[in-house]
């Protein structure tokens, strides 16, 4: 009981500070730290009609371009590819526009972990715990484990963990569990739009990836510049902030701000 007490504080704490800035969860850990996020009710980020696509970008070196300015594609020295393009909401939401994406992206790297359901406080077996204090609630049965702490939502059960951390139009949902972890961090407010979308398998998947993912940025009604990451390797952790990553920063920072 104790371990999961530790786990499930552990959890919230890093998930507290998720947004769009970091989380580690269950034995895989991801970091975009270098990711850098636009006010979601500040001044809009530019609008663009073609993007700017530089030969080469840190590790990153152009490979293709459209004639018509909508994509162009990178990759690293390690075989890393980057897809930037530019994406049209045509009246629909960030997160409506993006789905189309995610679901490609989850076809390569399909990581179907199960949703823990919550404390069954009737539940039998194991150590017990029910802590509830103003703001802060813990629940706990052998190793299936539930807390709410500020906003933030963790279930737990052995291996598998939930996340889900809501501040307004903030929003971080991970699920992570034996075959790796996914991550979605969103921030869409009235001017702007930043997005953050991961897959990490914790074994190469079918289509040959690691890790692959998305990261979105660009003013509330659009377009918005992505960068779609995919990843041949497998890292120590997921970095989704530094190298190739945070290049990927750049490049969409070059072409949403002024």
């Amino acid at each position: 009981m104790r371990a999961i007490l530790v786990t499930a504080l552990g959890v919230s704490a890093l998930a507290l500070t998720a947004g769009l800035s970091g989380a580690a969860y269950a034995g895989t850990s991801l970091n975009y730290n270098g990711v850098s996020v636009a006010p979601a009710d500040g001044t809009p980020l530019k609008a663009i009609a073609a993007l700017d696509c530089p030969i080469s970008q840190g590790a990153l070196t152009r490979t293709a371009q459209a004639v018509d300015g909508r994509t162009c594609d990178y990759q690293s020295a390690d075989g890393e590819t980057v897809r930037l393009k530019l994406v049209a909401l045509d009246g629909r939401s960030a997160q409506d526009a993006m789905a189309p994406t995610k679901a490609e992206l989850h076809a390569l790297v399909p990581i179907y972990n199960k949703p823990v359901p919550a404390v069954d406080k009737n539940e039998a077996g194991g150590d017990r715990a029910d802590i509830d204090l103003p703001f802060f609630h813990i629940h706990t049965v052998g190793d299936h484990a539930d807390l709410r702490i500020f906003g933030v939502k963790v279930h737990s059960e052995g291996e598998n963990a939930d996340v889900n951390v809501g501040h307004g139009h903030k929003h971080t949902v991970v699920h992570a569990g034996a075959d790796g972890a996914e991550v979605l961090a969103e921030d869409v407010g009235r001017s702007n739009a930043s997005m953050v979308y991961v897959l990490a398998a914790d074994h190469r998947a079918a289509s040959g990836y690691w890790t692959v993912g998305y990261v979105a940025k660009g003013p509330a009604k659009g377009p918005l510049v992505v960068g779609e990451f995919r990843s041949v390797h497998k890292r120590n952790g997921h970095d989704v902030g530094d190298g190739e990553h945070n290049d990927i920063g750049r490049l969409i920072d070059r072409n949403t701000k002024d």
